[in-house]
Order: C-alpha cells, then sequence, then structure tokens
C-alpha cells in the first residue's frame, strides 16, 4: 500500500500549513527521515521528513500551496505499489490570511452588500481564539458574523471583511471600524490607484512575508507601543569579551558575540523588573517565573525568532553554546516549534547591518522587545575631557498597557549601569 506524505500539525493550534518548496522531484528515490519539503508554518520553516523509503510519487500539492493539516501531499511507493484510484489535489486553503485560513474557496463574486445574517444560533458560535480576540477588542458581536469555515466557524478573515464592508444594521460605530481599518489584510492597501504610476511587476503577497504582515499588523494596531532610547559605553564589555572569548572559544569552539553578552546581561536584569518579563491578558497581567529571550534572527528572506529558555538559569558559556545552537537548527530549517514559541521578551539586533537606532515592534504577547544598534566610537565627554568610546544605542518598546514611561526609563538606566560595569554580573 501507498505510504502517504501529510501536512503534518507541529503544534496545537495550527490549522494549515504552507508548501514553500519540495526538496525531491517526483519520480525521485527517497530514504526514509530524509527531507523532502519545507513546510511553513506561523513560526518558522521546517524540513518535513520522509514516513519511508521508496519512489515519491502523486505530488497533490505545488509550492506557495496553503494546505490544511493531515491533508495528503504526495505518496511514496515501493517496488509493484501504485498510487490509490482516484488520487487528487490536495485541497488549497486560501492564502488571504495564512494565520486564518479559509476551509473553502469561494469566487469573489461583487454583490450589494445586505445586513449580515447570523453565522450559527445564539451560543453557538464557532470562532477561532484569534477572531475571537479581535472582535473583543472592536465591540462586534460574533453572532451576527458569517462564518466560511466547517459548520460556520469563523476566521479572523471573516470577521475583518465583515468589519470593513457590512453597512447593515449590525455595522460598527467610527471608531471601530477605523479600527478595524488599521487591522485589515496589508494586501488590501495595495489596490489604491496611483495617478501616473507604472507598474514594474506585482509580487503575491504570500509564504512567510503574510504571516509577519498579518501579525506586525495586528500587534502595532492593538497594542499602544511607547519608545525610549538610551546610549551605553560599551567600553568594559569589549574589554570582557576580549578576555573571555579565548577561554569559552577553547572550551566550546564558539567565537563569544557582542548579542550573547548582552542576552545574558538582559536575562539577569529581566529578574529585577518582573513587569518587563510579563504579557497582557485581557483583564490581567500575567508575570512569567522564566525569562525566555527571542532572538531576532534573519534568515535569507524573512525572519525567524528562536528561543532560549530558561535564560536567566545560565552562565555565559551556556547561552553562548545555546544561541549557536538554535541559530545552527535554523538556518537547516531544523527547529522544533518548542524552540520557536514560549519567548518572553525580544532582543532584535541590526547593528551588524549598520544600522545605529531603530525601533521594532512588539512580538505580542510579549510586555516589550529591545532594539540594539551598531556599536560605534563615538567622542564623549568623560570626567571632563573628550574621549572616543565605542557606544551603543538600545530602544526599548514597551507595550503601554502594562508598562509605564518612568518603570520602562527605570530599567534602561540600571541596564546601562550593568552594561558598563559587567564584571558586577561574575
Amino acid at each position: 500500500m501507498a505510504t502517504p506524505i501529510i501536512m503534518p500539525k507541529v503544534d496545537m493550534v495550527m490549522e494549515t500549513g504552507t508548501l514553500v518548496e519540495w526538496l525531491k522531484h517526483e519520480g525521485d528515490k527517497v530514504e526514509k527521515g530524509e527531507s523532502i519539503f519545507i513546510m511553513l508554518t506561523e513560526k518558522s520553516s521546517i524540513e518535513v521528513e520522509s514516513p519511508a523509503s521508496g519512489i515519491l510519487a502523486g505530488l497533490t500539492a505545488k509550492a506557495d500551496d496553503v494546505v490544511p493539516v493531515s491533508a495528503i501531499v504526495g505518496y511514496i511507493l515501493k517496488p509493484g505499489e501504485s498510487l490509490p484510484t482516484g488520487t487528487a489535489a490536495a485541497p488549497v486553503a486560501p492564502a488571504a490570511t495564512a494565520a486564518e485560513p479559509v476551509a473553502k474557496a469561494e469566487p469573489a463574486v461583487a454583490q450589494p452588500v445586505v445586513a449580515a445574517k447570523p453565522a450559527v444560533s445564539a451560543g453557538e458560535v464557532r470562532a477561532t481564539p484569534l477572531a475571537r480576540s479581535l472582535a473583543k477588542d472592536l465591540g462586534v458581536d460574533l453572532s451576527v458574523v458569517p462564518g466560511s469555515g466547517p459548520k460556520g466557524r469563523i476566521y479572523r478573515s471573516d470577521l475583518e471583511r465583515f468589519v470593513a464592508s457590512n453597512k447593515g444594521a449590525a455595522a460598527p460605530t467610527p471608531a471601530v471600524a477605523a479600527k478595524a481599518q488599521k487591522t485589515a489584510p496589508v494586501a488590501a492597501a495595495g489596490s489604491i490607484p496611483l495617478p501616473n504610476a507604472r507598474v514594474k511587476e506585482r509580487i503575491p503577497l504570500k509564504g512567510v512575508r503574510t504571516i509577519i504582515a498579518e501579525r506586525m499588523s495586528y500587534s502595532f494596531s492593538t497594542t499602544p507601543h511607547i519608545y525610549e532610547t538610551v546610549s551605553v559605553d560599551m567600553t568594559e564589555i569589549v574589554r570582557l569579551r576580549e578576555r573571555i572569548l579565548p577561554v569559552i572559544q577553547e572550551q566550546t569552539g564558539l567565537k563569544v558575540s557582542y548579542t550573547a553578552i548582552m542576552s545574558y546581561v538582559i536575562a539577569r536584569e529581566l529578574t529585577k523588573f518582573p513587569m518587563m518579563n510579563s504579557s497582557f491578558n485581557g483583564d490581567e497581567i500575567v508575570q512569567w517565573e522564566d525569562v525566555n529571550l527571542g532572538i531576532a534572527t534573519s534568515l535569507e528572506d524573512y525572519l525567524i525568532v528562536p528561543v532560549v529558555k530558561e535564560s536567566q538559569s545560565k552562565d555565559l558559556k551556556g547561552m553562548v553554546v545555546e544561541m549557536a545552537r538554535l541559530l545552527d537548527r535554523a538556518r537547516s530549517h531544523k527547529l522544533e516549534p518548542s524552540e520557536m514559541s514560549g519567548s518572553t521578551f525580544t532582543i532584535s539586533n541590526l547593528g551588524m547591518f549598520g544600522i545605529e537606532e531603530f525601533t521594532a515592534i512588539i512580538n505580542p504577547p510579549e510586555a516589550a522587545i529591545l532594539a540594539v544598534g551598531k556599536m560605534m566610537d563615538t567622542p564623549v565627554v568623560v570626567n571632563g575631557k573628550v574621549e572616543v568610546r565605542p557606544m551603543i544605542r538600545l530602544t526599548l518598546g514597551a507595550d503601554h498597557r502594562i508598562l509605564d514611561g518612568a518603570l520602562v526609563a527605570k530599567f534602561l538606566a540600571d541596564l546601562k549601569s550593568t552594561m558598563e560595569n559587567p564584571y558586577l554580573l561574575f
């Protein structure tokens, strides 16, 4: 019997996966455990391994298809086996929003919008968690929102479409409509005509770019951000790195990056400021016991955030080793879902690209994100004299629902003091 290849479910809330690329071609011989295609989830790209040895055949999904979990995308045939009768293409979910897939595609037909009918009877509303959260923020009654999923299940895309276009009795207030407009799919903004503008190319919004656009739009439109910046003298951290680099490199074979040192320092600072290591959860603020640092990492044409779990318990060598391990797995598309989830605070470093200072968007449901700029030799006044010091600018983006400006300032001041006197941590 032919062995089916399915779209795996790699986390509890996953409903679809994007087949990014087949690593093998139809007719190729593959071994069990060999990577055969790359799939994309909301968190990362993952290489999917062959469930058996044999010949790859009957591919039912192509690159960039958004496929429901457990759907068959191909088969592995052993000698003498044939494809199942009636093998058909895998059901493909429309790619309007990767995080909230529509279970059944419907042709787009322009029709007058009439007052919406309830998707299901009262008390039986079926909706995804993200749709419920957004409906609560917008003040929309989900019982009047038509759902496109199984048994009328409402996805975020259904809610956005309802809020943006419904003019009937259930139409939202102007304030709600304005807020909904901010959270509308990013692709919609591209439809605005520009007089006398010539189109060079139209690039479909798909794959990881769709996910990034959706998540960042949601974060920036629902989370009130505040930003504060501080300049840090890196003289002592540079000296510290020069002293410990040979020791750790000899023990591990790894170089000590400035990001690793700063992550080590930040993890300890967060234990002193528990509100910085928290999340906004409806009617409560949740403070986390462990500091799970998300390290924003650029890979090719997309961003990934591996998570260093229990960072507050790791020594500097442990931090260096774990960050190197995660980065290596990220580059080879081997990260597990558990290695990309559960972060409580994120660090984004663009200094290696020459960026001196920038602001970053919070990774929900975290309370804050730290943007790290380029370390530069800068003239500064020290004890009444001008000296050239290696300076760096740190900008903290914080959720104003959780953190006030004064607390953010205290955290940055304490972080600055520790980074300028790092030996106090050893």
